[in-house]
């Protein structure tokens, strides 16, 4: 069987395949790129997903690689949801952090003609588009394996390969949300029982380049009358605040908290527009983009004071309400740095990362840098937060002013390593540390 590919790239359509003489497998990619992106995964070509479809009451397998426990179990392949902003791995399906992919194994528990197979997925970078190859099979061929692992070829076991997707964009940002749909001109792409995904990574520079999957449907030929049941959109009513600053938009949730609405309308929002451009600014690095869109969201019952993941930045609520008049402000301009970082290799140090992100808070935001002088009988470099950050600023002030540039470029890159300190500054780190703190006692 033949494949043919429609791939529609915002509003461009472009056809790969010439005049369809017989059946053939078309693949139509729709992608929403950035702020184009809705709650509803709406696409011009691909159906949005649906919730009654025959993947809804299928059972998924995986049978050979490992979820990511940063992510959603398996069933938030077929459970009818889809996330509502653009990094939330707890919705979305992902396999493991440093692998090469795996495979999932779909039974819709009988034989039936399948009109359609389609996939989402939806993150700002690496993780949005798809690569995977699909087979089919019904079940009953001779020497049918049920559990294909990687490196098995799956045609040898009664498999028949149906469609190979790669929805990398040649050019361009590859974040966004994808939608693939996989049908034949004849009506029907076949009839099965079992669906394979070979899933592959996006891309192997770093661990990251698993793409956040969010849903997959199986349409029934048989049922092809009935209208497809969307996804429920966000409630409505939801307390949300919009900020814009240039190109980069924010999104602000306080659904769980709307006492706090003076507080960020008045406050939160203005500090978002005004800092987020000058953090970018900041730490550029060759061929990086910062994300253009990304969220912060108040969680009631959250402990502690603020964590970022990837675009997503998450505050304690109960936290930033006792300290509105003090360090809330602050704290998520801290959390902004970390969104404009984006350092994704293990190999650099947090502290490191700790330290850039409180050193643009306290030596740049921050009127007064409180607590960032270091106790020398106890204190070291590595304790993160204000305490590097007081490091960091002594090496910007008397020994190098772009050492926080040359960190974070080599951070962002993967490059980092304690020699870096001496090929900048002519001292190890240590030896600055020393500095530092015979400067600090002659204070």
């Amino acid at each position: 069987m033949k494949q043919a590919h429609v791939f529609v790239i915002g509003a461009a359509v472009i056809l790969l395949a010439s005049l369809v003489t017989r059946a053939e497998v078309k693949i139509t990619v729709d992608h929403n790129a950035g702020n184009q992106a809705t709650a509803g995964f709406k696409f011009k070509n691909v159906p949005s997903p649906s919730k009654d479809d025959a993947a809804s009451k299928a059972k998924f397998t995986i049978v050979d690689g490992a979820r990511d426990r940063n992510g959603g179990a398996l069933d938030q392949l077929n459970d009818g949801k889809i996330p509502t902003e653009e990094d939330q791995p707890e919705d979305n399906f992902f396999f493991n952090a440093g692998s090469d992919g795996g495979r999932l194994v779909v039974d819709l528990r009988s034989v039936i003609g399948i009109k359609q197979i389609n996939t989402y997925s939806w993150h700002p970078n690496t993780r949005g588009p798809q690569v995977y190859k699909l087979y089919g099979s019904d079940g009953t061929g001779e020497g049918f394996n049920a559990s294909p692992k990687n490196q098995t070829d799956p045609e040898k076991y009664a498999w028949k390969l149906i469609a190979q997707v790669d929805t990398r964009p040649k050019d361009g940002q590859p974040g966004g949300q994808y939608g693939v749909s996989i049908s034949d001109t004849a009506g029907v792409v076949g009839k099965y029982r079992y669906l394979l995904f070979d899933v592959a990574r996006t891309e192997d520079a770093d661990d990251f380049g698993h793409t956040f999957y969010s849903e997959i449907d199986a349409i029934d030929a048989a049922a092809q009358a009935a209208p497809a049941a969307a996804v429920a959109a966000p409630a409505t009513g939801a307390a949300v605040a919009l900020a814009k600053a240039g190109d980069y938009e924010i999104v602000i949730n306080y659904s769980e908290m709307p006492e706090l609405k003076d507080w960020i309308e008045t406050k939160l929002k203005p500090t978002l527009e005004e800092w987020y451009p000058i953090i970018v600014k900041a730490l550029p690095s060759e061929g990086y983009t910062a994300p253009q869109r990304f969220t912060v969201t108040f969680r009631k019952d959250m402990r502690g004071v603020a964590a970022t993941a990837g675009t997503r930045i998450i505050c304690a609520g109960d936290w930033f309400k006792k300290n509105l008049n003090g360090e809330a402000a602050g704290a998520v301009v801290h959390e902004l740095v970390h969104v404009a970082q984006q350092y994704r290799s293990r190999g650099n140090p947090g502290w490191l990362a700790e330290g850039v992100a409180d050193y643009i808070r306290w030596f740049n935001y921050e009127p007064q840098p409180t607590g960032t002088r270091p106790n020398p009988a106890r204190s070291k470099y590595t304790d993160s937060y204000r305490i590097t950050a007081g490091f960091l600023n002594y090496i910007v002030r008397n020994v190098d002013k772009d050492i926080v540039l040359q960190m974070n470029t080599a951070m962002r890159q993967g490059k980092y390593n304690p020699e870096l300190w001496k090929q900048y500054t002519g001292k190890t780190v240590d030896e600055l540390w020393d500095d530092y703190l015979k400067a600090v006692q002659k204070q």
